[in-house]
């Protein structure tokens, strides 16, 4: 009897995996190189975010979740049949992840997380993106306060698409064939004028020219 290879994995998975789990700190599949967020920690490279695409039950709409991969985790269901997961942190989709109604662009709350009973995702089935600090929402600097204390991060992080390239780490590789099915998180469209006026805090140095109509003033 012939047995296609879907009929295979089913049947494997059927079966209980190996009491032996392998752990990573890095994974690269589907084109992308994915680390844990401790292994971020002692990286140049920040590649723990990920993405996830979900339809909702009930209305059958789209819905994003966004996270970081603490652990990651490799099933063995046979000498060549190997399910790697990751295992995250969530973002809570009620106000821990918002979309900026002014610039379009997502952002997240790294202490509003949610969804601690569901931490697992497999690792085919997720994008990699990346967090950038939001420097509009750094808090207000007191006179009074001392510098690079842990009140100066900002309260939340810009989501950006992660690069598909894999950059190479000491751990494992499955290049499968989904490489191509995530979609890049669209550039953000700007509908106002963008400038952005700098207070005296985050702009203390005025230099000018003695020319005409300029002088030179540090503060």
């Amino acid at each position: 009897m012939n047995v296609t290879t879907n009929e295979l994995q089913l049947y494997l998975l059927a079966k209980t995996p190996s009491s032996t789990i392998l752990t990573f700190k890095g994974y690269e599949i589907n084109g992308n190189t994915f680390y844990t967020a401790d292994q971020d920690k002692k990286s140049t490279n920040q590649n723990s975010g990920v993405r996830f695409d979900a339809i909702d039950g009930c209305s059958g709409e789209k819905v994003t979740y966004y996270g970081y991969i603490e652990e990651i985790w490799e099933l063995s269901y046979g000498p060549s049949f190997k399910i790697p997961l990751f295992k995250c942190k969530w973002f809570n989709l009620d106000g821990g992840v918002a979309v900026d109604t002014r610039y379009g662009m997502t952002t997240v709350d790294f202490k509003n997380l949610h969804y601690e009973n569901e931490p697992f995702i497999l690792a085919s089935e997720v994008a990699q993106v990346f967090y950038v600090k939001d420097m509009s929402t750094l808090p207000t600097k007191r006179k009074d306060k001392q510098a690079n204390t842990s009140n100066d991060e900002s309260k939340r992080h810009i989501v950006l698409s992660g690069k598909r390239n894999i950059v190479g780490v000491e751990d494992h590789t499955d290049m499968s064939e989904d490489y191509n099915k995530f979609h890049e998180i669209p550039p953000f469209k700007v509908k106002i004028d963008p400038t952005i006026t700098l207070n005296e805090e985050v702009c203390p140095w005025l230099r000018c020219n003695k020319k005409k109509g300029t002088h030179t003033k540090n503060k």
